[in-house]
């Protein structure tokens, strides 16, 4: 994205804006396309009828990618994606939720740092409206919920 914002000169703005939402268009295509390689519609579906813990947790084990349990975020970075959940772009809506789902499941490496920062950034109450969302794709609704449930079990678990 960045080579092609500087490639080129001034003149030649016009065209270079159309590259950029080009790529741009093109980056979230391929990013969505990852984001639903984790989905499966029936557990999706399940999930959404039901109030089980056992259809979230199949969900969160199918998502689960372990290295991402080893990267660990800013503050900065964490209210970027709780902000991505409040865009009317349902792509972005998913993605932020997954980002979120991988960095706060428990027992990863950074997750305590991660749930710390989502409480600072007042994600419970934005992932609440996410996962309530009429117009939201099932799969941000559903990786909401998981969001909300690892932040709770977090919380259980650093009780005395």
């Amino acid at each position: 994205m960045d080579e092609i914002a500087l490639a080129g000169s001034s003149a030649e703005g016009t065209s270079k804006s159309v590259k950029l939402d080009g790529a741009r268009r093109m980056a979230l295509k391929h990013i969505e396309a990852f984001v639903m390689s984790f989905s499966d519609p029936q557990a999706f579906s399940a999930a959404a009828a039901s109030s089980a813990p056992a259809a979230l947790t199949h969900i969160t084990e199918s998502a689960r990618i372990q290295e991402a349990g080893h990267l660990r975020c800013s503050g900065a970075e964490i209210g970027r994606f709780v902000a991505m959940l409040r865009n009317p772009s349902p792509t972005l809506k998913s993605c932020a939720a997954f980002a979120l789902l991988q960095f706060s499941i428990p027992g990863g490496r950074h997750a305590v740092h991660h749930v710390s920062l989502l409480q600072n950034a007042v994600a419970p109450r934005v992932l609440r409206v996410a996962s309530a969302a009429a117009g939201a794709p099932l799969e941000a609704k559903i990786f909401a919920r998981i969001v909300l449930r690892n932040l709770e079990q977090h919380h259980i678990d650093s009780l005395p």
